[in-house]
């Protein structure tokens, strides 16, 4: 089946001298892995090598049959992230959000709103001037795709005993593996289990207080969800490290 779409690249791996294999993220088709033949020659119909954030408009050979590569045959590549290659926390942002969405997405799965929101994502990183900003919107995208995928964390009550959450929690604990919050009564009966303050929660329940958050808090979240992105994923994300602490 030939298709035309938009894409943005997530991943581009050397194939031989002069082709590559790329996972995209189209935006009605989802993620797509193809195979660019002739991609690294010095002329192509791809404006030369696949790089990780091109985007632009694709054709797109899909077979039926699945585990088969794709075959890319158009790519119209337009350098609009290519402002990220000159901060190296941006870069290290936008490859992390990049790992995750590959991770997380099924193949030929369309999430047209996640594909906007990665676009929105990347072009914000890119103009943003501090890395506190950087920090903030990648936290919010991280909290996009887990919605999108269905398994946003419960935070509105202990997911053990159904206690409505509130700020005057005296203590508080996030379980990975049940996806949500545990109140103090309930916390000692699980063993996987990460403690958070009562303002933490309040924060990544309204999202848009993320901007005017302080960095060390914004720290601490990305710590949070770097150890739920790697009990979902059973294993630390690549470019994790970029932000451990």
């Amino acid at each position: 089946m030939q298709t035309r779409d938009e894409a943005i690249c997530l991943r581009a791996v050397n194939y031989s001298d002069t082709s590559q294999v790329v996972t995209l993220l189209t935006r009605d088709h989802g993620k797509v892995a193809a195979m660019a033949k002739g991609s690294r020659r010095a002329k192509s119909a791809f404006d030369g090598a696949i790089e990780v954030f091109s985007c632009g408009p694709v054709m797109l050979i899909i077979k039926d049959n699945g585990g088969k590569l794709a075959n890319l045959t158009e790519f119209s590549q337009q350098p609009r992230f290519r402002g990220l290659h000159q901060n190296l926390y941006a870069l290290n942002a936008g490859l992390f959000a990049a790992e995750l969405t590959e991770a997380f997405l099924e193949d030929h799965d369309p999430h047209p709103a996640l594909f906007d929101k990665l676009l929105k994502f990347l072009e914000t990183l890119q103009a943003a001037e501090k890395n506190a900003e950087r920090l903030a919107w990648l936290i919010l995208y991280q909290l996009r795709l887990l919605e999108e995928i269905g398994v946003a964390p419960a935070l509105d009550e202990c997911v053990n005993c159904s206690a409505p959450f509130s700020e005057n929690w005296k203590s508080a604990w996030f379980s990975s593996h049940s996806n949500g919050l545990l109140c103090e009564a309930c916390e000692t009966a699980f063993v996987e289990k990460r403690k958070i303050s009562a303002q933490l929660v309040t924060i990544l329940k309204s999202p848009a207080k993320l901007s005017k958050t302080p960095e060390d808090q914004l720290h601490q979240i990305e710590q949070l969800l770097i150890y739920h992105l790697t009990e979902l994923l059973n294993k630390p994300p690549r470019t994790a490290k970029y932000f451990v602490q």
